[in-house]
């Protein structure tokens, strides 16, 4: 539990870590934090982990959700009562977003409780294209990925003094599990 509890909203380019760090945030247990669950109009991934209810999905209510945003063309949500109740109960939560508008709905809401933290990755556009189509994507996908990776950067590069936090991820997980680690801490301590 944190004895302050915050709001750790994560943005990174795709293929950053933001994952990782998501999955680092289960592995700590609901001690540390929650992950704050979002809804979207989009079906599931393959890599989606327990942060989305897709469309389909049980518990699915995106027009429930009193914080939407669109991002890669697709709709999402965030019950912003649930993020209340667990801020009372002194528990820090971690949600990605990769919105303007809607960090800036969340920063309204929460003020100095949310804490953003920019994910930051070796890898560079390029990369990251290849890397796709080694996977097999084909070029529309390949280009729609792409996209999203220049908006995230672009985010961070027009948003960079509102940043509270950048984390590093060089390829080993552990190293950034340990950045993660450190930073919850932090604020469990203060």
């Amino acid at each position: 539990m944190s004895s302050r509890p915050v709001i750790f909203v994560v943005v990174g380019t795709p293929g950053s870590g933001k994952d990782l760090l998501v999955q680092a945030a289960n592995d700590m247990g609901v001690l540390h934090c929650r992950i704050v669950p979002k809804h979207t109009d989009r079906g599931r991934q393959i890599d989606d982990s327990n942060e989305m209810i897709c469309a389909g999905d049980e518990g699915y209510d995106l027009d429930g959700c009193d914080l939407t945003y669109k991002n890669y063309n697709n709709r999402y949500g965030i019950k912003m009562a649930l993020l209340w109740d667990q801020l009372k109960l002194g528990v820090a939560q971690v949600v990605v977003v990769s919105n303007t508008d809607a960090i800036n709905k969340l920063k309204d809401a929460f003020g100095s409780m949310v804490k953003l933290i920019f994910v930051h990755s070796e890898m560079d556009e390029e990369k990251y294209r290849l890397e796709q189509r080694a996977l097999g994507n084909n070029e529309t996908y390949v280009d729609a990925r792409v996209d999203a990776y220049n908006q995230a950067l672009a985010l961070y590069y027009r948003n960079i003094a509102r940043f509270d936090h950048v984390l590093i991820y060089a390829g080993s997980r552990e190293d950034l599990f340990d950045q993660i680690f450190r930073l919850f801490n932090y604020y469990e301590t203060q």
